[in-house]
């Protein structure tokens, strides 16, 4: 038979007993399909210390211990701690030291699972929300989508589906979700993609549960990241002034006063605006915490974030928070969430670009610079480098003589950094001039890899950067472990952790460095890139990622867990998920339940699509003139309340300027990158008749209802950079397999953007209006008809600019006079 155990949980039982010395381990560990699949262990040496872990597994569990001889035959004193484990419903497992061999003395006791009640289910809907939300009117394909999520909670087939706009899916899944969670005393994760979803969770949905009897715990945890750190921030109050910048001293009296009055402490929170150098300077950091040691441990907004998370039935969370966690579980075996039974997964049609860009490595000289600078010494303050070697003279636990010591590794450490920095700003900077002007990314192809350019320049600089890297690692190494074992306070220690954070974000970029010079890994792809950072100018750097996420998220995300619900508004190509499955690895043995839910809204009478026909071609040079003057007069003729949707950044640049001038003040226009996103919306929504420009965020995730939003304006379909790396990569891959990538992954993207931007119109059941577009290929490509067929069916008016000008007007006036 073979070993019951994950690849992670195995490997990660092994590690221990290695580091005992071969001696017996003692651990518990969770039990998943029969198949031990994460590990945690308590106990080291012999069984004397046993007793010390009798209390902690839960029913469910098991106790593994490894048996050095080899022999796995339970001894006497084995069988007296199964008997005494078995009572409880507790496994007893033992091991060899390789762990290729388990013997299962005592099975956990199995916990029986208890179905969602489907009459109160449906009572939910049809009798319990009626009662508390005004106007309510059960929705048939609301009911039928809750009772799917239901059963793919219950059954070990992951659920996908397609529920349009209006369905009411977020509580076609909380619903199924809080009863189950209830029911089994389990925990479900729902994962959203944007903050404006998880808002409307908290903030509308969940309330709504409560209201209608469901009481139950639910928490929000972001990244650690995106919490303060009550420690790192007394050390900035106590840093003098002159060694930080003007706009961090005007900042932090009110960062500290704004931490001391909030129960969170989120940066999502944060009611001004802080410099990004000082959030770096105080935000909870894996690498600087005390932990248990920490004097803010009790009351630590991180630590409280994760404990509420561990009491809760529901966990909110992000994609890119879930997946470190599945990252982290499927490599080493435990994450950084609490441990879930279930996942939900809404806004799921961004899931390969999460999971693509939590697997993607960068390295820049700004993020070098970031984990070096904290370590060297500037006019306006001292590094930590400086303050190790003042802590260590001045320390009564450090003896003059490994002070002396300190003082010169810090020394070595200090030259070392410096040189690392210097190496970095030069051979990275030096990237740029391999770039041909105007273009932003140079994909390393494997012709690349006989060039002169990889083999004479690529190749021996970035060898050299990654030995900068390690020899800077290890002498900082070398300087703090002196201190690593002294008994040192909360202060005396800061210093020290700031170096180690430094090290092991060093050996990340020098590893990170070797893996991009790998030239045998065909399934990543590297390329070399310039980005723009608005306060620091052009970012050079190299990157690599792998072409495909479809492998990876099979292995962390379907294969170990049982019940995922995968949900969007738009996931469906061609009435199918073929598409969006073979980009996400949802394929094999166990086949998911799907299911498409389509919108209530009538849209025949709601809406209408208007495509003109004597406009330029988008790849016509005239065709931005052109359509500039159309946008222009179109929102004169709908009175405003427009969203003009681009492609670009520059498009919205260009739109956003040409408005303002043509309308001459008419009607306000909000330009994206001007403002915050939320403030936009919500400068938008009270004007009443503005036009908001802009790019990818508000394609979706924006709900604008009533009079506010009337026409939709998508100058130019929604196909991405063909120059992207990632793209070329792929559409390599696709023509090696014998598939056009144009209709394999081009279209079927596209159509999903643009369904997605036609979601921004009809809101709700009063909405009325038009979507506008301009991109003639709708009409005169063989591909057009396919995008216009998966849009939804409503009127579709085709004709000069003029005549559908006209109509538009004449909508506008008939809307006013409802």
């Amino acid at each position: 038979m073979s070993l019951r155990f994950t690849t992670a949980a195995a490997q990660k039982l092994r590690n221990a007993i290695e580091e005992a010395d071969g001696a017996e381990v003692f651990a518990v560990c969770d039990i998943v399909d029969k198949k031990v699949s994460d590990v945690t262990v308590l106990a080291r040496g012999h069984h004397g210390a046993v007793p010390a872990i009798l209390d902690l597994p839960s029913s469910g569990q098991a106790v593994v211990h490894n048996h050095p001889s080899g022999i796995l035959l339970p001894s006497e004193p084995d069988l007296n701690l199964a008997s005494t484990y078995g009572q409880n419903g507790v496994g007893f497992i033992i091991v060899n030291n390789e762990v290729t061999k388990d013997r299962w003395v005592v099975e956990p006791w199995v916990v029986e699972a208890h179905p969602v009640d489907r009459d109160a289910l449906t009572a939910m809907f049809h009798e319990a929300l009626p009662r508390v939300l005004q106007g309510y009117e059960p929705r048939t394909q609301q009911v039928a989508m809750a009772h799917q999520v239901a059963d793919a909670l219950e059954h070990p087939r992951p659920l996908v589906v397609e529920a349009g706009t209006g369905t009411g899916k977020s509580l076609a899944y909380l619903v199924p979700a809080a009863l189950w969670a209830q029911a089994n005393g389990s925990k479900v994760i729902i994962s959203t993609h944007t903050r404006a979803l998880q808002a409307q969770l908290l903030n509308s949905d969940l309330p709504l549960l409560k209201k209608m009897g469901v009481d139950l715990k639910v928490a929000v945890l972001e990244g650690r990241g995106n919490y303060v750190c009550k420690r790192r921030l007394d050390v900035l109050m106590d840093t003098d002034e002159d060694q930080l910048e003007d706009d961090e001293v005007a900042a932090r009296a009110d960062l500290q006063a704004w931490a001391s009055s909030v129960r969170v402490g989120s940066r999502s929170e944060l009611p001004f605006a802080i410099p990004p150098s000082l959030w770096d300077k105080v935000h909870s950091d894996a690498d600087l915490t005390l932990r248990t040691r920490c004097s803010h441990y009790d009351s630590c907004f991180f630590y409280s974030a994760r404990r509420r998370a561990a009491a809760a039935d529901l966990v909110i969370v992000n994609h890119a928070l879930l997946m470190a966690d599945l990252v982290l579980k499927a490599d080493i075996g435990q994450g950084v969430l609490p441990k879930f039974d279930r996942i939900i997964l809404d806004e799921a049609h961004h899931l390969e670009a999460v999971a693509t860009g939590a697997a993607t490595e960068r390295v820049t000289h700004h993020a070098v610079r970031r984990a070096l600078s904290p370590l060297l010494s500037s006019r306006r303050r001292k590094g930590a480098l400086q303050r190790l070697v003042i802590m260590a003279r001045a320390s009564h636990n450090v003896p003059h003589d490994i002070a002396e010591q300190v003082a010169v590794l810090s020394s070595a450490a200090q030259d070392a950094a410096a040189d690392a920095r210097a190496s970095s700003e030069r051979i990275l900077g030096e990237l740029t001039g391999h770039l041909d002007p105007g273009i932003r990314t140079l994909r390393i192809t494997p012709d690349h890899l006989e060039s002169d350019l990889w083999t004479q320049h690529l190749e021996p600089s970035l060898q050299h950067l990654s030995g900068c890297f390690d020899k800077a690692a290890l002498a900082l190494d070398a300087a703090a472990d002196l201190l690593r074992e002294r008994p040192l306070n909360e202060r005396e220690i800061h210093a020290l952790l700031t170096i180690d954070r430094s090290r092991k974000r060093l050996g990340v970029y020098a590893a990170n460095v070797r893996h991009f010079l790998e030239p045998n890994d065909d399934g990543l792809c590297r390329w070399i890139e310039v980005r723009e950072d608005r306060r620091r100018g052009p970012v050079a750097g190299i990157a690599f990622a792998p072409i495909e996420a479809a492998k990876t998220l099979q292995k962390i995300l379907w294969d170990p867990f049982d019940g995922v619900v995968a949900t969007s508004a738009t996931l469906s190509v061609r009435r199918g998920f073929g598409f969006w499955k073979s980009r996400v690895g949802l394929w094999g043995d166990n086949p998911a339940r799907e299911a498409v839910h389509d919108s209530p809204f009538d849209y025949a009478r709601q809406a209408s699509i208007m495509l003109p026909t004597d406009l330029p071609l988008p790849n016509d040079a005239d065709f931005l003139r052109a359509s500039a003057q159309v946008l222009v007069e179109a929102v004169e003729a709908s009175r405003g309340s427009a969203f003009v949707l681009c492609t670009s950044h520059r498009a919205v640049q260009a739109y956003g300027h040409a408005l303002r001038a043509g309308l001459d003040g008419t009607f306000p226009v909000f330009i994206q990158g001007e403002q915050s996103r939320m403030t936009l919306l919500e400068r938008f929504r009270d004007s009443g008749s503005g036009i908001l420009v802009g790019t990818d965020s508000f394609w979706e995730g924006v709900s604008i209802k009533g009079h506010a939003l009337r026409l939709v304006i998508i100058p130019r379909l929604p196909f991405r950079v063909p120059t992207d790396p990632l793209r070329e990569a792929r559409f390599e891959l696709l023509e090696r397999r014998g598939e056009r990538p144009f209709f394999a992954y081009t279209l079927p993207d596209a159509i999903l953007r643009l369904r997605q931007g036609f979601g921004r119109l009809i809101r709700h059941r009063g909405d009325r209006g038009a979507v506008l577009l301009l991109d003639r290929r709708l009409l005169e490509k063989r591909y057009g008809r396919e995008i216009l067929d998966a849009l939804p069916a409503c009127p579709r008016n085709t004709g000069p600019w003029r005549v559908l000008r006209a109509m538009l007007t004449e909508a506008t006036r008939a809307h006013a006079k409802r």
